[in-house]
């Protein structure tokens, strides 16, 4: 299941590439470098949407825990109930982590080779750490879900469900500049929104330098929902990790 989530997260990617890169290409060849700020958008929001998903999955553990009543049999054993959950949220975190490495990976590489998208050195270290505060961000907000959640077949209907939001928590899927200050307002509410945020922000800060005017520049900003806004303040990359 963790795997076929992570699939789930890569299929957007292959839509992408396949239906709508040259169609958003086509309508942004005003800005230059265009192919490649989607391409390294894209990535940023992919690779939060897999870390939605894959901790979910993995949090199926609990549900099947419950429905075989496995965790009544750790109620007999020293465990107290807090510790109970934090062996499922750590090995969810880490589940995440991992499947949002080989993501990110997967698609780095395929950015770098076909359209030339190369992600700067100096990122890779801040997105690890993005990652996992996404993980575990993610992974306590599906915590909150699964523990209400007794049925495999209630939480595999779900975990659909939360497949096909996930794009939208991260506003992935529309920009966030197309979306209206409701729809913002909640965005802002997911943890992952703000590790999508970072990761824009980390792999367009130097591409969205070159050659682009400040006045675009900040219209970029806004539209691609590369620094959030709370009142007349823009997040940075150290707010959004306090935030998480």
């Amino acid at each position: 299941g963790v795997i076929m989530s992570c699939f789930g997260a890569l299929i957007s990617f292959v839509i992408y590439i396949g239906f709508l890169q040259q169609n958003l290409v086509n309508s942004w060849q005003h800005v230059s470098h265009a192919k490649q700020l989607l391409d390294l958008w894209m990535l940023g929001g992919i690779v939060s949407i897999a870390g939605i998903t894959t901790s979910f999955q993995a949090l199926g553990q609990m549900v099947n825990d419950k429905e075989n009543r496995a965790i009544d049999d750790m109620k007999l054993t020293a465990l107290t109930p807090i510790s109970e959950s934090m062996a499922y949220v750590v090995s969810a975190t880490i589940v995440s982590f991992l499947m949002q490495i080989i993501t990110f990976a997967v698609m780095a590489v395929y950015f770098s080779v076909v359209d030339k998208a190369d992600v700067v050195h100096n990122a890779y270290l801040p997105c690890l750490g993005f990652m996992l505060l996404g993980a575990l961000g993610a992974t306590l907000l599906n915590l909150i879900i699964v523990m209400f959640i007794n049925s495999s077949t209630t939480f595999s209907r779900l975990s659909a469900v939360i497949g096909a939001a996930a794009g939208f928590m991260v506003a992935t899927y529309m920009p966030y500049g197309t979306l209206s200050k409701t729809a913002q307002n909640i965005v802002k509410l997911f943890p992952s929104s703000y590790e999508a945020a970072s990761f824009r922000s980390l792999l367009l800060n130097k591409l969205s330098q070159q050659d682009v005017p400040t006045r675009m520049r900040d219209q970029l900003i806004e539209y691609l929902g590369i620094h959030f806004k709370f009142g007349s303040h823009q997040l940075n990359n150290f707010d959004n990790a306090l935030v998480m």
